[in-house]
């Protein structure tokens, strides 16, 4: 079986927390994110600082502090997430930002091919906002255990 486009894990955290952050207008803390999404606390406390950076979420300390989205759901698209935490959606080697030797390059249309790839699979994420992916999502009180 060859090479598969695959987000990290990263990505897949990051969603997460936009989406349960979507879900209440209540403030979220770290602890709470990471109890119901059974993730590693350092992971989610990189990931908010990252979308936070990113202009998602904005964090406030203190009494009434924690961590909210900083944009409409409407106004977050799927796609601009996934392209912040994954700034090179390396697919094959020589779209990745470490250095790389190829027989082939500098000229090479594999690597144009694969790079408008990236970018349509960007452009297809994008025609959902995190508003389109809450109405189809399922609020689950508990994380669903997958077997």
């Amino acid at each position: 079986m060859g090479p598969r486009m695959r987000l990290s894990q990263a990505s897949d955290f990051a969603l997460r927390i936009l989406m349960v952050a979507g879900q209440s207008d209540d403030p979220q803390t770290v602890g709470g994110l990471t109890e119901r999404l059974g993730l590693a606390h350092s992971h989610v406390m990189k990931i908010v600082a990252h979308l936070a950076k990113g202009g998602y979420l904005e964090t406030t300390r203190g009494r009434g502090g924690g961590i909210r989205l900083a944009k409409e759901p409407a106004a977050i698209r799927i796609g601009d997430v996934v392209r912040l935490m994954e700034p090179d959606l390396g697919v094959v080697a020589c779209l990745k930002p470490e250095p790389t030797t190829c027989a082939f390059l500098p000229r090479c249309a594999l690597k144009g091919a694969m790079a408008r790839a990236a970018e349509a699979f960007i452009d297809s994420l994008n025609t959902q906002t995190l508003e389109t992916i809450l109405a189809g999502t399922q609020i689950a009180s508990m994380p669903e255990v997958r077997k």
